[in-house]
């Protein structure tokens, strides 16, 4: 018996397996599907390899980039870094309404230059925007309102706001503007934009998301004696007995870490009344889907950039697979409920076939299409949401959990969204939290 089990084998609890190997204990990693890497992983379609959902990591994910560091993984290798651009265009009128383009300065002078660049603003619209948007960043909330509110009261020029921030926020939030946590966004917007100027760097995967972290971090924690095995389904446990039941066998435990989905998590702890009050917390979480449709054209197809953002459209971002060696593959990403989910994924494939048709009318017909849907692909970033998410420690001394839906912030800070920065630190805190139980190892 090793002296840390983890259940799950997605980011959150890779991550807290590579932090515990890394202080020299050994852990065990049961992970019910036959692949590690969770909803960030690869997938198979018509012969290639893509990413079950198509996934975009900044310059500010500082925990995930410290850990492929730990790992022995080359930044330069997995990823191509470039200085942000963000190019959004309206589908009425097939032109950009909103580009803006951070150069490499230090920080803020590259916001400033940015800023000052972007043509869809005047200038007075350029001042305003500065001034009120560092106030943004900077005055706390004194409660937690909707983005729609916060930005309406903001003072920020509509169009910045219609045309930037709110994507922005349906992208990292997963959530729609009119039910999203301000605070939380609040959060994402100052660790991107109030820190270091590569900070707000893209980092556009070079391969599919399981060849970034997952495959690395599994060799890590094998070298280090630990294992994880796949295909094997915990479908029990027994805080009493410290023990589980999996795949039909009972196992011991002595440190219980359960990295899984919230609902399968729920699941688990239900059966016990110790754990009333965090099944409670996790039988509020709601749920949004994330909808990636991938489109083979021929390889000469690119996009202008390496992503490119639409409004007034179906589509709202779209990610050129050329720089992840894969030409002529473009994939859109549609985030939260919306019409869309109700449609077949023939209908669905025609509408954005034919924006992307409006948009670029020298392109022929993608050779073939393809649909992801994520149903559960983030919890429902509302307001107050904080106040629902359940912690690290549970009524067990030997159980904890992570994930990114789980709170880990202190003095009541906001926490951040469903992001894979998000799952990483998690799980490595929630390591930490671990490491302090082991040498007393009480119930």
């Amino acid at each position: 018996m090793t002296p840390v089990t983890i259940i799950g084998a997605g980011w959150a609890g890779l991550a807290a397996a590579v932090e515990l190997s890394r202080q020299q204990i050994p852990v065990t990693v049961y992970e019910s599907a036959r692949h590690i890497g969770g909803r960030a992983r690869d997938v198979e379609l018509d012969n290639i390899t893509v990413d079950n959902g198509q996934h975009l990591m900044i310059g500010a994910y500082s925990q995930l980039l410290n850990l492929l560091t730990l790992i022995g993984v080359d930044e330069s290798q997995l990823f191509s870094r470039l200085p942000q651009h963000i190019c959004v265009y309206d589908l009425l009128t097939r032109h950009s309404v909103f580009d803006l383009k951070l150069p490499r300065l230090p920080a803020p002078l590259h916001l400033l230059a940015g800023m000052f660049s972007t043509p869809s603003l005047s200038f007075a619209d350029k001042l305003k925007t500065l001034w009120h948007f560092n106030r943004l960043l900077h005055r706390k909330l004194a409660t937690d309102i909707s983005v729609t509110q916060w930005l309406n009261q903001s003072g920020l020029p509509g169009n910045y706001v219609k045309h930037l921030l709110y994507p922005l926020c349906l992208a990292a939030l997963t959530t729609h503007p009119d039910l999203a946590s301000a605070r939380a966004f609040q959060t994402v917007l100052t660790q991107t934009f109030a820190g270091p100027s590569q900070h707000t760097d893209l980092l556009i995967a070079k391969t599919t998301l399981g060849k970034t972290f997952p495959d690395a971090a599994k060799n890590y924690i094998e070298s280090y004696g630990g294992q994880i095995l796949t295909g094997h389904k915990v479908t029990q446990l027994n805080p009493q007995t410290k023990t589980l039941v999996v795949n039909d066998a009972v196992i011991d435990y002595q440190q219980l870490i359960i990295a899984t989905p919230a609902q399968v998590c729920q699941q688990l702890l239900q059966t016990h009344n110790m754990f009333a009050a965090t099944t409670n917390q996790l039988s509020q979480l709601q749920y949004e889907p994330v909808c990636t449709v991938y489109l083979q054209y021929p390889e000469p197809i690119s996009l202008p950039l390496a992503m490119i953002g639409c409004v007034n459209s179906v589509s709202e971002w779209l990610f050129d697979r050329r720089y992840c060696n894969q030409p002529g593959l473009i994939a859109v990403v549609i985030s939260a409920h919306g019409e869309h989910m109700i449609w077949s994924n023939d209908i669905l494939t025609k509408k954005i076939s034919a924006e992307l048709a409006q948009l670029f009318p020298a392109w022929p017909q993608p050779l073939h299409t393809q649909v992801i849907r994520e149903k559960r692909a983030a919890f429902r970033c509302h307001t107050h949401i904080d106040s629902i998410r359940p912690g690290i420690n549970t009524a067990s001394n030997s159980i904890k959990l992570c994930g990114d839906y789980v709170y880990i912030e202190n003095n009541f800070a906001a926490g951040l969204p469903a992001t894979l920065e998000g799952a990483v630190r998690s799980g490595v805190k929630c390591a930490h939290l671990t490491l302090q139980e082991l040498p007393a190892c009480n119930t």
